[in-house]
């Protein structure tokens, strides 16, 4: 029911004070003077407001921070993730990882073939044992340099004495350092002779060509010094065992007649056996650990391991760098959203604040109707309002820019080539899809 009295007019501009210069006024009584027309024609004072809201909202959206900032973003992780997308993609690309594979399992294969290893241990304690005794070395034997080269003695005093020392102990180091480097070399030069001596002393006897007393001789001296070979090969470990007991027997002797250290020192033919036995005896441990295959099959496992390494943490760390780029892409079509809906705002705004206003006011159009909106769209349209009714074409500006990147750089597509390149690992690796069974040298699993 109305609150407006029958007898009063329905002045709508019966409140407005004298003065007012909205203009409202005349827009009605011009409407009225030119009589009816249709919802979708649009006059001279409604286009004006609309292409008022574009212009507001043009400038609304190339004055908002959040664009540059934005953009920047997912401009700079998208370059971050394809930069380690493709840094894998070379590696693999090079047949690394497959040709470590190879090589590992066809040595793997021929230490298998070979048969029996050296221990694990021994291989493993060489190089500390060496580098101990070098430690030593360079201790014990820079002192004795520095006693052979110093020529100064007390005859300088003060700090050009104090700076004269310094340089004597700083060279004194360089011939320590020598000899432990000299005994990790002389251990690698008797390796050679050691392997002849053995291959000769255990070398099976060629069969007799043509029998006679020569070659029955011949072949019986050949066997004879073969057995003096074996047996000087196997007189090796017992000579090394039996100077080792002799010098800890000697150096017990001496712990037990000289409960303190002897004023002049201890006797000099037994300091002389301490210091060859440890020489002696880092180069045995050397000499002893080596195994060539095994050696072979360590470092084509550390090779292998360092790829896997490699690509694990490419892998990885492109899959965080997706999924910072996930992240800066969704930031970027929140915004995207946030400012079309501001434009679509700001076109109803000229709607519901000016046109329909005026309109409801004048009654000499009809009504709008809205454009129907389908469940298939993501967002509204920006571009049409009413059925019918022409309007200007809101304008993006820098908008644009965010719509490409959106369109055209999906994360999607990065993580289906992340996915891809985990799988041509894999089939490098494994020389088939999958993986080979009792390695842990798989890829990291696909995130989501």
């Amino acid at each position: 029911m109305s609150d407006i009295s029958p007898v009063v007019a329905p002045d709508p501009f019966a409140q407005c004070p004298s003065g007012c210069v909205c203009g409202v006024r005349e827009l009605i009584a011009r409407q009225h003077e030119q009589g009816p027309r249709d919802a979708d024609e649009i006059d001279a004072a409604e286009m004006r407001a609309l292409l008022g809201a574009v212009r507001n909202g043009y400038e609304t959206v190339r004055a908002d921070p959040r664009l540059v900032e934005r953009r920047h973003a997912a401009i700079t992780t998208y370059s971050r993730a394809r930069r380690y997308l493709n840094r894998m993609r070379s590696a693999l690309g090079e047949q690394r990882v497959g040709r470590a594979a190879a090589d590992f399992e066809r040595v793997r294969e021929r230490a298998a073939a070979v048969g029996r290893r050296r221990p694990a241990w021994l291989r493993l304690l060489r190089w500390p044992v060496v580098a101990g005794i070098g430690l030593f070395d360079v201790w014990y034997f820079s002192q004795v340099f520095r006693y052979l080269t110093s020529q100064t003695g007390d005859a300088v005093e003060g700090g050009e004495r104090q700076v004269t020392v310094m340089l004597e102990t700083a060279v004194a180091v360089i011939p320590g350092l020598v000899l432990a480097v000299v005994i990790a070399a002389s251990a690698e030069l008797l390796l050679r002779p050691l392997r002849t001596w053995r291959e000769a002393a255990f070398r099976r006897p060629e069969p007799v060509a043509a029998p006679g007393h020569g070659a029955r001789l011949v072949h019986a001296l050949g066997a004879f010094g073969r057995w003096l070979l074996r047996l000087a090969w196997w007189l090796l470990p017992v000579v090394f065992v039996s100077f080792l007991l002799l010098v800890i027997a000697v150096w017990a002797a001496l712990r037990a007649k000289y409960p303190t250290p002897p004023s002049n020192g201890y006797p000099l033919v037994s300091v002389m056996l301490l210091i060859v036995l440890l020489a002696v005896g880092t180069m045995a441990v050397k000499i002893l650990a080596d195994d060539p295959v095994a050696d072979e099959l360590s470092a084509t496992r550390r090779r292998l391991w360092r790829l896997r390494f490699g690509h694990r943490w490419k892998s990885w760390r492109a899959d965080r760098l997706i999924d910072a780029y996930d992240s800066a892409w969704s930031d970027l079509r929140t915004l995207r959203d946030d400012l079309q809906g501001l434009l679509r705002v700001k076109m109803l705004s000229a709607w519901e604040g000016f046109i329909l206003r005026v309109r409801s006011l004048h009654r000499m159009t009809g009504n709008v109707t809205a454009v129907p909106w389908s469940a298939d769209d993501e967002r509204p349209d920006v571009l049409q309002e009413f059925v019918g009714v022409p309007q200007p074409t809101m304008e993006f500006g820098p908008l644009i820019e965010i719509c490409r990147l959106i369109n055209e750089r999906e994360p999607d597509e990065l993580r289906r080539e992340w996915r891809e390149l985990n799988e041509q690992y894999t089939e490098q690796f494994s020389g088939q899809p999958g993986e080979r069974p009792g390695m842990d040298l798989a890829p990291v699993e696909p995130r989501g």
